[in-house]
């Protein structure tokens, strides 16, 4: 064929072929990659009730390894011609990495190793990547586990892969859909986080990536000011500090402990950062309305942090975070309303050889840079652009192009300028606008933290509503009653307090408090929908309509009680209806995705089959992961395509809590043969049985006694139920099998995780003599908590029952020595050791008990031979080995041994990395200073006891906020100056500070000179290790004198 003829074939082949097929595609595949892991195992059988229970249902792990082993995980890969994005569903749908293609350069952190260690929630997390956190504070629960997902292509040539899963403390779903486009070199996240429950939900969501670090790192963070964790803190300027320090370069935070800066202030919606001598760039973009917080996370430059290097990477180096939030700060926490969902779009991107950034949008990334009469402008294009560059000094055009670029296509441009002052415009066409007009974009509006103040009703109110934001109920519904003991009135407190006691399924109380709201105006939109929810819960359902109706007027609850109402009309078999409402209810919110559920329920049962599918498509295009809408095309059209199309996408770590989640709403709908349907097909669970039997139990009297006897059956162990619709469900099983302890068993835990402690406690006394060494554990610690009863009986049961849990030797060791009989708990732990000597947990526990039996010198050659990850005893390892030493010093002071003190003191100031810390910037050494300065008085050594006095007395003045705990020491250094006034004054700024810290109570009780009150402070204290020392050494200082 000669080539003219080939030319034209050519030709003729582009001009047929249809454009999508020849336009830009991105890849994506599922695959298995082997990546080194330090795995996390053995989850804990004990409730986490008694550590953290605001996330109850979850579990923790215990155990972490030392070692890596060659492990293989599944990696979503998407790729286009710019860059690449890899994800692991097995891990909470973190993104691993990504990496710009031109320069091989990630601008997402890849860990070439998943090292787990524990820092989330439930233990085990691990460094890199972007992280997703929906719910109550970070590393959430499922930060990693696996969770739901799945893959596909788009019609425009991009690719998505969507991962998510529920949130079980709150029931509310998230998902992300992350998408790489075909033709940008970015990619793209749209967040869906969906509130189910008919209650407020805790909110906080940030979404954490990370980024290598380097001297040459500097942080772009449009912002004034800049606001640590904490509400009593005040802003400080940003990014340039009081003291003169630009905090927007890496290197200049070499102060202090780790960093957490939240910057705002300005009305942008970018920020990145940019690595200086590689010429590289991370950007982030979203919209300032979705993502208003913009922290910039750090370990400490000193040892204290950069011990974390080692733990969490082999050799891919430390890393900065980089994170996105709902709110300004991650100490922020708001209610998430029922029946709503919340989405946005974020974007993340590299760019390059462009100096920094000053502004960024999809199109590009820009940076400017003004000197004398040269401006220099680079530009990133993270996207085609054809467009006109425009540059305008003082109002007038001074510069115009027509620019041609393509993604990644760096364009540079020196342009001349006639002077070296004015406002500066550069503008993109109309997709990017910069100016240099001082306080163009500034934020102005009053924004404070601080504390409540709760002497008024309505700040007892608002301090009830904060701790509800943070799931701290109980402590909310003090708050709000003491609230009502000012203004017995107060509509939104007895609302909020109905609400409560209506989440702990003690409706009657709620009621009464409600009622009490609508008799004072009964057209009031939040008493009516608490009422409406609590009637539903009752079954009056008449009650529910009615009130449900009222709290629609207001567009806080349209949609939510649109949609309640459609439910009970389905309660009552009028789809008709219920399709009405539904309908309603989406007309006020297309992201109610219930009214979805529930619409395409009624048409399914009106036999409309394919307005139930167009419903139910409707509703996979918002939130493709929803399960219920993939049984529900199951239910239209059974066969085993549209089972497994429903059961395919379940991968979650404890899949059976969305079998139950859908069994609840078709439960509550009055459509059990749905629930039952849909139970069957779970995987086996003793709840599940539980549900199956009851569902059963008049349809079908055999097969409902056949799963009660499954559920008895199955071991109790990593079983936590938890929803209130399985209250009734278990107390028809303790009515059927009354002697069963099992049943019992259940009931108390969800009982004391809706916060109902005593009722519980009652359950849990009827269970008999169970063969469970958890049982005794949870139940020891209830009678300890609520009626100061000594738990150590049942802490040996747990203990004869199964020697073979470590944990189980803890807690007996650990009981041992809260209640002072240290003997015993060296006794027990010295044989835990023996029988479990990698357990670190209980290595400390034997040093402890060495400590406590006065061994200090034995309990000092344990911790020599320890090896500690952090949060495997941490600081407390540090904390022992610290008041070892002291104490050794104390006892050589008491021989007149000073030199020998001198010794163990500056000893007690040393920092073993292997005991699972680093040495801060500023280490707190008062408490020894001051002792070590006594000491030299007595071997007269006058000028270095007046050195150590001056480190005391400096370390005060220069460290007294945020400094450490010897304060009480730092205050007698003043005194010894003739300073006490101003020993007064500093510890009233601290005062106000820190009112709630019983340790700055106690310095100020003890300072003053009001022994009476340090005494009760110091009984509250008694088992506070960083206290003891304290104390220990005030002692000795007051014999001393």
């Amino acid at each position: 064929m000669n080539k003219k003829r080939y030319f034209f074939i050519l030709i003729f082949i582009f001009t047929i072929i249809p454009e999508g097929i020849s336009a830009q595609q991105s890849i994506i595949k599922e695959e298995n990659w082997t990546i080194k892991t330090y795995p996390f195992s053995d989850p804990d059988p004990v409730p986490v009730l008694l550590k953290n229970p605001r996330i109850y249902p979850y579990f923790t792990f215990n155990k972490f390894s030392h070692t890596g082993i060659n492990k293989s995980w599944k990696v979503i890969r998407m790729e286009n011609d710019y860059i690449k994005v890899f994800i692991l569903p097995e891990v909470g749908g973190k993104i691993y990495g990504a990496i710009e293609k031109s320069t091989k350069k990630e601008f997402i952190y890849l860990n070439h190793v998943l090292k787990f260690r524990q820092i989330a929630m439930r233990g085990p997390w691990t460094s890199g990547g972007i992280e997703f956190n929906f719910g109550l504070v970070g590393h959430s629960p499922a930060t990693a586990t696996p969770i739901n997902y799945l893959i596909r292509k788009n019609s425009d040539g991009s690719v998505s892969c969507i991962i998510g899963t529920m949130d079980l403390p709150s029931r509310t779903r998230w998902s992300v859909i992350i998408t790489l486009p075909a033709d940008k070199a970015y990619f793209e996240i749209r967040p869906l986080w969906y509130n189910p429950s008919p209650f407020h939900q805790s909110y906080y969501c940030w979404i954490n990536n990370a980024i290598k670090v380097g001297e040459d790192l500097q942080y772009f963070y449009p912002g004034r000011f800049v606001v640590p964790h904490g509400y009593s803190v005040p802003m400080e300027p940003w990014p340039v500090d009081k003291k003169g320090r630009d905090l927007s370069w890496y290197k200049n935070n070499n102060f202090g402990g780790s960093k957490s800066h939240f910057v705002l202030g300005k009305y942008e919606d970018y920020y990145g950062a940019y690595w200086h001598s590689s010429r590289f760039g991370f950007g982030h973009w979203a919209l300032y309305d979705d993502m208003p917080g913009k922290k910039v996370w750090m370990w400490a430059l000193s040892r204290q942090g950069a011990i974390w290097e080692n733990l969490l990477t082999d050799k891919d180096g430390q890393y900065s975070e980089p994170q996105a939030g709902r709110l300004f700060s991650q100490s922020d926490h708001s209610f998430f309303s029922p029946y709503t969902a919340d989405t946005w779009r974020e974007i993340l991107f590299p760019f390059k050889e462009i100096g920094g950034m000053v502004k960024a949008s999809p199109v590009a990334v820009v940076n400017v840079n003004r000197k004398n009469k040269s401006l220099l402008i680079g530009i990133c294009p993270l996207q085609k652009i054809d467009d006109n560059l425009i540059v305008i000094i003082d109002n007038k055009a001074i510069y115009q192009e027509q620019i041609h670029l393509k993604p990644m296509e760096v364009y540079k441009k020196n342009i001349s300028l006639s002077q070296t002052k004015g406002e500066l415009q550069v503008l993109i066409g109309k997709n990017l606008y910069y100016t240099n007009k001082l306080h163009k974009n500034d934020v102005n509006r009053p924004i404070s933290y601080h504390r409540i103040n709760e002497k008024t009703a309505e700040g007892l109110y608002l301090s009830g509503e904060f701790y509800e934001k943070r799931r701290q109920y109980n402590t909310a519904l003090k708050k709000y009653k003491e609230c009502l003991k000012k203004e017995p009135l107060h509509i939104r407190a007895l609302t909020r307090i109905a609400e409560i006691y209506c989440r702990r399924a003690q409706y009657e109380k709620g009621l009464e408090c409600v009622s009490r709201a609508l008799k004072n105006d009964m057209y009031n939109p939040d008493a009516n929908y608490v009422y409406g929810v609590i009637s539903r819960y009752t079954g009056n359902l008449i009650d529910a309509k009615e009130t449900l109706g009222w709290a629609a007027r207001s567009m806080n609850y349209r949609s939510n009680a649109y949609c309640q109402i459609a439910e009970i009309y389905i309660q009552e078999k009028n789809f008709e209806t219920a399709v009405e409402y539904a309908h309603r209810s989406i007309d006020f919110n297309k992201y109610n995705l219930k009214s979805y559920e529930v619409m395409a329920v009624a048409y399914r049962k009106l036999n409309k089959i394919e307005n139930a599918k167009n419903i139910l498509n409707r509703l996979l295009e918002i939130e493709p992961l929803n399960y219920l809408a993939r049984f529900e095309l199951y239910l239209l059209e059974p066969g085993p395509k549209n089972l497994d199309n429903f059961k395919s996408i379940i991968h979650s770590e404890l899949p059976w809590e969305h079998y139950l989640e859908m069994a609840t709403f078709y439960s509550k709908l009055n459509l059990e043969c749905d629930a039952i349907k849909v139970l069957k097909q779970a995987p086996s669970n003793p709840i599940i049985y539980f549900w199956l039997a009851y569902l059963l139990r008049e349809k079908s009297p055999q097969q409902s006694q056949n799963y009660l006897k499954k559920a008895i059956k199955i071991s109790p162990e990593l079983i936590f139920p938890f929803r209130e619709e399985t209250i009734p469900v278990l107390k028809w099983a303790i009515k059927t099998n009354p002697d069963n302890w099992k049943v019992k068993y259940y009931l108390g835990l969800i009982y004391w995780g809706k916060g109902r402690e005593k009722e519980a406690l009652k359950i849990f006394a009827t269970c008999g003599e169970p063969d469970f060494a958890p049982f005794y554990i949870i139940l020891g610690y209830l009678e300890k908590k609520l009626y100061s009863k000594n738990p150590i009986s049942l802490y040996k049961k747990a203990f004869n029952i199964n020697k073979k849990d470590w944990r189980n030797w803890h807690y007996l060791a650990n009981i041992y020595n809260q209640y002072h009989q240290f003997d015993k708990a060296l006794q027990i732990s010295k044989e835990a050791v023996k029988n479990f000597p990698d357990e670190v947990i209980l290595g400390m526990d034997y040093a402890s008990s060495l400590f406590n039996t006065g061994n200090y010198v034995e309990c000092l050659k344990k911790l020599e031979k320890m090896e500690v990850l952090p949060y495997e005893g941490g600081w407390e390892a540090h904390n022992l080995f610290m008041r070892a030493n002291v104490h050794l010093a104390m006892e050589n002071i008491k021989n007149k041994n000073y030199k020998n003190a001198i010794i163990y003191l500056e000893k007690s100031k040393e920092y073993p990395e292997h005991l699972g810390t680093g040495k801060p910037y500023d280490p707190d050494y008062r408490l020894q200073d001051y002792l070590e300065a006594l000491c030299y008085d007595k071997i007269n050594e006058k000028n270095k006891a007046e050195k150590s006095r001056k480190l005391v007395y400096d370390y005060t003045i220069k460290k007294w906020i945020g400094g450490g705990n010897n304060h009480y020491f730092g205050l007698l250094a003043l005194k010894s100056y003739g300073e006490k006034v101003k020993a007064l004054k500093l510890l009233n700024e601290l005062k106000s500070i820190y009112p709630d810290n019983l340790i700055v109570k106690w310095t100020t009780a003890k300072f003053t000179e009001n022994n009476k009150k340090a005494k009760e402070i110091e009984k509250k204290l008694e088992n506070n290790p960083r206290f003891k020392i304290i104390l220990e050494a005030e002692k000795l200082i007051k014999k001393w004198n």
